[in-house]
């Protein structure tokens, strides 16, 4: 009974009118000695709601945990974590500074729990999915402010111990695709250098990725921004396995890895540049089509067939749809349908006065 009813307390929110739009996403995550993702968000927010939802996960490939006996080095499932566990959340309003590594510095107060009996603002709502997903609610007015949504949570068991070396693949999942810029550090359990640690890191086009390095010109990590809309953003670490010391818990591939890893990595480098070009192609051979388009309007300042004209409408909504469908949004082909009825109005209106 009791799980119904926390079910019903989960649903309900989602009935209440909210209109909270995600400006800003940023997440802080280290990579811990005994094999856990400790992730640290940020997420910033503006416009008028109740609460925030956010999906988590800790399976990154397929839905379901690893059988313990099939090893695929190709984004397997014996690279799913066993869990997400909640450490702190909290909220407030935002002075549009970040710092990596005090995300929580204006905090002033971390969340309860949801009370079932004693429901109120400023408290969270876990609950697992048994997908490898958890839906986290916070409830946290907000109205006329920016607001940032704090959350640091753990995601366990996530490295996998092979023969040569630790490794972490993981994917953020869910991500708000409103955000205007998208935020991913990660930082290793100590500085690192050698041949066994690498990065790959996957995500939209519009990805920059930049390394870290301390003081004593040792590697620490990455930090990666997207300024584009993203949904998912992966990473691929590997590291010496003295990185990740306590390992009794950790997937275990009982094999070598790294030459694998690196190919399959070099063919998904390969795939994506040539993906890159044909959309680059795309991308410009659409823009041609709407400069023509636009050109050959003025035809219609002559021409009076009335079916012609909404077959060179349909073909404008064409061209407006495959600049939405492959997220081109180039603001100005929306506007092309105008240039035709532009014309048109310049005959009827203007050449026959």
């Amino acid at each position: 009974m009791k799980k119904l009813f926390l079910l019903l307390i989960m649903l309900f929110p989602i009935t209440v009118k909210a209109d909270l739009n995600v400006i800003s996403h940023y997440i802080d995550a280290e990579v811990e000695i005994a094999g856990a993702l400790n992730v640290k968000e940020l997420i910033v927010v503006e416009g008028e709601g109740k609460f925030l939802s956010r999906n988590l996960n800790y399976y990154s490939f397929k839905d379901q945990a690893w059988d313990g006996k099939t090893v695929e080095i190709n984004d397997g499932t014996i690279y799913n974590g066993d869990s997400v566990s909640i450490s702190k959340v909290s909220a407030f309003v935002f002075d549009d500074k970040v710092e990596y590594g005090s995300f929580d510095k204006n905090v002033k107060n971390y969340f309860s729990e949801f009370n079932i009996k004693k429901p109120s603002n400023n408290t969270y709502l876990y609950e697992d999915n048994n997908d490898g997903t958890g839906l986290l609610k916070i409830f946290y007015p907000v109205k006329n402010k920016k607001i940032a949504f704090y959350i640091n949570y753990i995601v366990t068991n996530l490295a996998v111990k092979h023969n040569d070396l630790k490794e972490v693949n993981y994917t953020f999942k869910n991500l708000y695709d409103t955000s205007k810029e998208t935020y991913l550090r990660v930082i290793t359990p100590y500085p690192v250098a050698g041949d066994l640690y690498n990065v790959w890191v996957h995500g939209n086009k519009t990805g920059e990725v930049q390394e870290l390095i301390n003081k004593n010109e040792q590697k620490i990590g990455f930090i990666a921004k997207f300024t584009e809309n993203t949904r998912t953003i992966n990473f691929r670490m590997t590291l010496p396995h003295e990185q990740i010391g306590v390992d009794m818990f950790l997937n275990n591939s009982n094999k070598d890895a790294l030459e694998e890893i690196k190919t399959i990595e070099s063919t998904r480098l390969n795939n994506t540049n040539r993906s890159n070009r044909i959309v680059n192609i795309m991308s410009y051979a659409l823009i041609g089509m709407g400069i023509i388009y636009v050109l050959l309007s003025v035809l219609f300042i002559k021409n009076d067939i009335k079916i012609l004209f909404y077959i060179y409408l349909a073909i404008g909504l064409v061209i407006m749809l495959f600049n939405y469908l492959f997220r081109f949004n180039y603001w100005y082909l929306y506007l092309i349908v105008l240039a035709p009825i532009i014309t048109k109005l310049i005959k009827k209106f203007i050449i026959k006065k």
